[in-house]
């Protein structure tokens, strides 16, 4: 087993996360940050990337997806190693810090820190169950690394955008990709919805909609598409249905949880000295679930972390015009 070093390790990669990941590395502290997805972003862009959010300071109709994407983009060039399709769930005392037992693509892992931010939002996302009658020996929740299935028949079974994303993605790698939904509608950004019509009328992305999936069996997918059976090859098979909040990865662990909020104190202390709460998991907030408290409660704790790593650092960071990242 595998145990990475960092100064701090950050749970969980939605807009809390993210910023406390940001604040933390522009404070000139190691960062790791953890995300059970495989993409950044959490609710944001899981649930309704195409969707416009209002509530963004200084960013007025903007579509999830791209405030997702501004929040990455203030990490480059920072210290900050990605981790992701990487589940946090066990939490230990070690001497100098903190060790986070996870499960990572490559089996079980652990990161070892001196302060740890847990940003995990309403909880890690994860992919609804796949109930689909039949036997079939890959059938899948989540998309892979697309360039995996290069080659390989891939039905794609959704409306969600993550639906649309993977039809894309995975054509772009070399998958001989079906797209299919019970209704004709699919959900993306205007973009994606445009590259997929023209990856149909190229020939890229066959899509079968609306459509019935009766069943599985190994090698195919049995539909009927209007009114009429169909056979479609499948050497995989990739049920996109969403995605869940789950908190029981990390309801564990010794943070005094109300519920499904950790308690906190000035700066987004918790119970355990140098294990910080940002976002909606954290209790000050209340009912509160805005990206816009989320957002400072995250530059706060990052602000307490980086004193409690290097206490020579202070808490408060000065102002960002005043610096130079690079």
């Amino acid at each position: 087993m595998t145990d990475l070093q960092a100064e701090v390790v950050v749970i969980g990669a939605g807009p809390a996360g993210l910023h406390a990941a940001f604040y933390a590395a522009w404070r000139g502290l190691q960062v790791r940050l953890l995300d059970a997805r495989g993409e950044p972003g959490g609710q944001l862009s899981a649930l309704y990337p195409d969707k416009r959010v209002y509530d963004v300071p200084g960013l007025p109709a903007t579509p999830a997806a791209e405030v997702v994407a501004g929040l990455v983009r203030q990490l480059d060039g920072l210290p900050v190693t990605w981790h992701l399709h990487t589940l946090a769930h066990g939490l230990s005392r070690v001497d100098g810090g903190w060790r986070v037992q996870a499960q990572t693509p490559a089996g079980p892992g652990t990161f070892t820190a001196k302060a740890v931010i847990l940003a995990p939002g309403m909880g890690a996302l994860l992919p609804r169950e796949a109930r689909v009658p039949g036997e079939h020996p890959d059938v899948r929740t989540d998309l892979p690394e697309p360039a995996t299935l290069r080659g390989r028949r891939v039905l794609v079974v959704g409306g969600v955008p993550q639906a649309t994303r993977a039809a894309l993605e995975l054509s772009e790698a070399g998958a001989l990709v079906t797209l299919t939904h019970r209704r004709a509608g699919f959900r993306g950004r205007p973009a994606e919805l445009e590259a997929l019509g023209a990856a149909q009328a190229g020939g890229r992305v066959q899509i079968l909609a609306p459509a019935t999936l009766n069943a599985l069996s190994p090698g195919a997918a049995h539909l009927t598409v209007n009114g009429e059976s169909q056979t479609v090859p499948a050497d995989t098979v990739l049920v996109l249905n969403g995605y869940l909040p789950d908190l029981s990865p990390t309801l564990g662990w010794p943070l005094d949880w109300q519920g499904e909020y950790v308690p906190d104190g000035p700066g987004g202390t918790t119970a355990l000295a140098g294990v910080f709460v940002a976002g909606d998991a954290a209790q000050s907030g209340g009912d509160f679930k805005l990206i816009s408290v989320g957002l400072a409660q995250a530059a706060v704790a990052a602000n307490h972390a980086a004193h409690h790593v290097r206490p020579e650092l202070k808490v408060r960071p000065g102002h960002s015009s005043e610096k130079r990242l690079g």
